[in-house]
C-alpha cells in the first residue's frame, strides 16, 4: 500500500480507536459513580455524562480532521511533489502548502532536491562530454543517409522498421505511413523478401564446408526484386543481415532499393519494340521479294500484270519506310526519355561554364538577368555550351559572350549573345555534328540535343548582336527561391530507434508494457464544441511516440473543409479561418489517411472524449472504425497529480516543465500532450502501473470517481 494511504489509514485508525475508548472510559466511569451515588443520581448522570461523552467524540473527530489537514494531506503534496521532480520535471519546486505542521521536513526536502538537481547537472555534463564523438559520428551518418540515392530501410527480425531515410520515402510513395515500429511488410511485397531471409539465415547456418558457390562473394547479403503492396511500383535491391560481433546471430536486416518502375517500363518498351520491328519489315520484305522474283524470272510480263507487280513492290516500300520511321520515333522518344536528368539551379550551371571559358580557354563570360530552375543533364549542357561558345570564338573572333536563362511558357532558354553576326544554320548544323569530349562516350551535340528533346539556333537579339538560343525542359519539381535567403540543406533523417532490435514482449496489447507500446498521440480543431449538434472538424494533427520517443519527423497534420462557415468565436481561439479551409479536402478523405497514420497504435489525447466522438460521428460516413485502445492525459494526470485539482493542459505541462508551443494549433497541442505523456510514464511506473491494461483500469476508476463526485 502507497505511504501516504497507510499513514492516512494508521491514523484514521488510531483516532478511530481512541474514539471508541471515549464512551468505554466515559461510560465504565459513570456506572462506577452510579454504583456510590445511588439511582437519584442516574438522570444526572445519564445527561451531563452524554453531553461530555459526545463533546469528547466531537473532538477526538476535529482533531482527526486537523491532523488529516495539516499533516497527512500536505505530506501527500510534498510526495508527489518529490516524484514529479524525481520522474519527470528536476526543475519543479515545492508546492507551498507541502509539509504543512512540519517546515523542517519541507526544508530538508528542497536541500535534498537542490542537491540532486547539483548531482543532475554534474552527470549530464559528464555524460554531454562523453558522448559528443558518437554525436558526431551520428551526424555524419545521417548526412550520409540523406544524400543517398537509395532507400534505406532498417528492421529487426520481426520486420519492425527501426531506420528509414527520405528517399525511401519517396521510392515506396508514402508519407506518414511508413514509421518506425510498423512492418515493412504492409508496404512491400512479403514473398520476395521471406525468401531472402530465408536463404540468408540457411546460409548463416550452413556449417563450414557447406555453403555454396555464392556464399563467399555474396556473404551476408542477396539481390531483392519486389513490388510495392499495391502493386504500382517495382523495387530493387539489396537485404543484407544485421549481425552480431561475431556473426553467428542475425537480430534483423537492411534493404537498400530504388525504383526500377519505370526502367523496367522501358526495357518492356524496347522488347515490343524490337518485336515488332522484326514483325512489321518481315510480311512487307516477303511481299518486295516475291513480286522481284517474278518480275525477274518474268521478263517479258506486260501490261497490268507488271504494273500490279512493280506496286506491289512499291507499296511495299513506302510500309517500309513508315514502319522504319515510326520505329525510329519511337526508338528515339525512348532513348530521350530514359536520360538522367534532374532540377538545376541555372546559375550553377551558367556559372561552371564561366569559369571554365575563362580559367581553361581564356574567353571573357559573363552571366546576366535572374536566376531560374530547369530540369537537363548539367554535365552534357556545360560540354555542349562549352563546345559552342569555343566554335562561335573561333568562327567570328569575338571575345566576350554573355549567358543569360529566361523562362518561357514551355522551358527555359539557355541565350549565349555576343557583338557580331549570327552564324549560318549550315555551319551550326556541322558544330552539333561533332563528337565533344571522350568522358561523354563520343556522343554528338546533336545527341544532347535530342536526349533533351531540344534544337538550337542562332538568331540576331538585337542590331549588332547574335544570340544562340538553346531551349531547355522546365524543372519536374516547384522551387522556391529567395535570393535574400540562404541555402538550407535538407534536413537530416531522424527515424531511427535501434532499442527496437529487441524482441516485444509477447502478449496480449493490454499486458504490454506501457513503454513497449507505440502511441499517436492527436488532437482536433472544430468549429465548436457541440459535435453531436452539427459542429465539425477543421483540423486533425498527430505524433508517434515509438520506445518512449516523441518523434518529431513523424507527424500528420491537414486542415480539413468542414461544410459550413466556421463562426467568429471559434476563429479567435485556433485562428482558422474559412479561406485558409476554402479548396481543403473533406472529413472523410483526411481521415481515411489519418487512420493509414495511426494503424494499430494507442491514440492519446488530452480529453480525449472530446476528441473520439467527432471521429465516431464520421464513421457512418466513411466506413472506418478506430477501435484503437485510447488513454486520456487528463485521466494520468489525475491518477499521479492526485493532490491537484489543476489538469487543463496548460497546467500539466506547467508542472513538467514543459514549453508550449503553437497553442491551440492541432498539432501544437499534439506536440505538448505527446511530451505530457512520455514524462506521465515514469510517474505512472512509480505508482506500479506498468502495463496498458493497467493505465485503462486505473483511468475507469478516475471516471467512476468523478462520476460519483457530480452526484453530490
Amino acid at each position: 500500500m502507497p505511504f501516504v494511504k497507510s499513514l492516512r489509514a494508521r491514523v484514521a485508525g488510531s483516532f478511530a480507536l481512541i474514539g471508541l475508548a471515549v464512551p468505554a472510559v466515559l461510560g465504565g466511569g459513570l456506572w462506577l459513580a452510579a454504583e456510590r451515588l445511588g439511582d437519584g443520581s442516574v438522570p444526572a448522570l445519564v445527561l451531563f455524562g452524554g453531553g461530555a461523552g459526545f463533546a469528547l467524540l466531537f473532538l477526538v473527530a476535529w482533531s482527526w480532521q486537523n491532523f488529516d489537514t495539516r499533516f497527512v494531506a500536505p505530506l501527500r503534496t510534498l510526495r508527489r511533489d518529490l516524484e514529479t521532480i524525481i520522474h519527470a520535471n528536476p526543475d519543479h519546486e515545492l508546492s507551498e502548502h507541502a509539509g504543512g505542521y512540519v517546515p523542517e521536513l519541507v526544508d530538508a526536502a528542497r536541500e535534498t532536491t537542490h542537491a540532486l538537481r547539483s548531482a543532475r547537472g554534474e552527470v549530464t555534463s559528464a555524460i554531454d562530454s562523453a558522448t559528443r564523438m558518437a554525436d558526431e559520428q551520428k551526424g555524419r551518418l545521417a548526412t550520409i543517409l540523406r544524400d543517398l540515392h537509395e532507400g534505406v530501410i532498417v528492421c529487426n527480425l520481426d520486420h519492425q522498421i527501426l531506420l528509414y531515410n527520405k528517399r525511401a520515402l519517396e521510392i515506396l510513395h508514402v508519407s506518414g505511413e511508413l514509421g518506425l515500429g510498423r512492418s515493412l511488410l504492409k508496404f512491400l511485397n512479403r514473398d520476395p523478401i521471406l525468401h531472402a531471409l530465408e536463404r540468408l539465415t540457411a546460409r548463416m547456418a550452413a556449417q563450414p564446408g557447406e555453403a555454396g558457390p555464392e556464399d563467399p562473394e555474396e556473404g551476408w547479403s542477396t539481390l531483392l526484386v519486389c513490388s510495392t503492396s499495391d502493386g504500382r511500383y517495382t523495387v530493387a535491391g539489396r537485404l543484407s543481415l544485421l549481425t552480431d560481433a561475431g556473426e553467428e546471430t542475425a537480430n534483423g536486416y537492411v534493404v537498400t532499393i530504388d525504383d526500377v518502375t519505370q526502367e523496367l517500363a522501358v526495357l518492356g518498351r524496347r522488347d515490343r519494340l524490337l518485336r515488332e520491328s522484326v514483325d512489321g519489315i518481315r510480311d512487307p520484305l516477303a511481299s518486295i521479294r516475291a513480286a522481284i522474283e517474278t518480275l525477274s524470272d518474268n521478263p517479258e510480263l506486260e501490261g497490268e500484270t507488271r504494273a500490279a507487280l512493280e506496286g506491289v513492290v512499291r507499296n511495299g516500300c513506302e510500309t517500309l519506310s513508315h514502319h522504319l520511321d515510326r520505329m525510329s520515333g519511337e526508338y528515339r522518344e525512348i532513348i530521350t526519355g530514359h536520360w538522367p536528368m534532374s532540377d538545376v539551379f541555372s546559375d550553377n550551371l551558367l556559372d561552371c561554364v564561366v569559369r571554365r571559358m575563362t580559367e581553361e580557354h581564356g574567353i571573357e563570360c559573363v552571366l546576366e538577368g535572374g536566376p531560374a530552375w530547369l530540369h537537363c543533364d548539367s554535365f552534357s549542357v556545360v560540354e555542349l555550351l562549352d563546345h559552342l561558345i569555343r566554335r562561335v570564338h573561333e568562327h567570328g573572333g569575338a571575345e566576350r559572350f554573355e549567358l543569360e536563362a529566361q523562362v518561357w511558357d514551355r522551358g527555359i532558354y539557355i541565350d549565349v549573345s555576343w557583338q557580331g553576326a549570327p552564324v549560318p544554320v549550315s555551319l551550326l548544323d556541322t558544330w552539333l555534328g561533332e563528337q565533344l569530349r571522350e568522358s561523354l562516350g563520343g556522343l554528338t551535340g546533336r545527341d544532347i540535343l535530342e536526349h533533351h528533346k531540344a534544337e538550337a539556333w542562332c538568331d540576331a537579339a538585337r542590331p549588332g548582336v547574335a544570340r544562340l538560343r538553346l531551349p531547355l525542359p522546365p524543372p519536374v519539381e516547384d522551387h522556391w527561391f529567395d535570393p535574400g535567403a540562404s541555402s538550407a540543406l535538407p534536413s537530416r533523417p531522424e527515424f531511427y530507434d535501434f532499442d527496437l532490435l529487441k524482441r516485444m514482449t509477447s502478449g496480449t496489447l493490454e499486458a504490454r508494457p506501457l513503454r513497449e507500446l507505440m502511441y499517436v498521440v492527436f488532437d482536433t480543431e472544430t468549429t465548436g464544441l457541440e459535435p453531436s449538434k452539427g459542429d465539425e472538424m477543421i483540423s486533425i494533427a498527430g505524433v508517434r511516440i515509438v520506445n518512449g520517443r516523441v518523434l518529431s519527423g513523424e507527424t500528420f497534420d491537414e486542415l480539413i473543409h468542414p461544410g459550413r462557415e466556421i463562426p467568429p468565436d471559434s476563429i479567435r481561439f485556433h485562428g482558422i479561418t474559412d479561406d485558409m479551409v476554402r479548396g481543403k479536402p473533406p472529413a472523410a478523405d483526411v481521415l481515411a489517411r489519418f487512420h493509414a497514420f495511426v494503424g494499430d497504435a494507442v491514440l492519446v489525447a488530452h480529453n480525449a472524449a472530446f476528441d473520439m466522438k467527432f471521429l465516431e460521428l464520421k464513421e457512418s460516413e466513411t466506413g472506418l472504425r478506430f477501435e484503437n485502445a485510447v488513454l486520456d492525459t487528463v485521466l494520468l494526470s489525475a491518477f499521479v497529480h492526485d493532490h491537484s485539482g489543476e489538469h487543463t493542459l496548460d497546467s500539466v505541462a506547467e508542472r513538467f516543465g514543459i514549453e508550449i508551443q503553437g497553442r491551440h494549433t492541432a498539432l501544437g497541442d499534439s506536440m505538448v500532450t505527446a511530451h505530457v505523456f512520455v514524462r506521465m510514464l515514469d510517474l505512472l511506473q512509480a505508482r506500479q502501473i506498468e502495463t496498458l491494461g493497467e493505465a485503462l483500469e486505473v483511468s475507469r476508476q478516475i471516471v467512476e470517481i468523478r462520476r460519483r463526485q457530480a452526484k453530490y
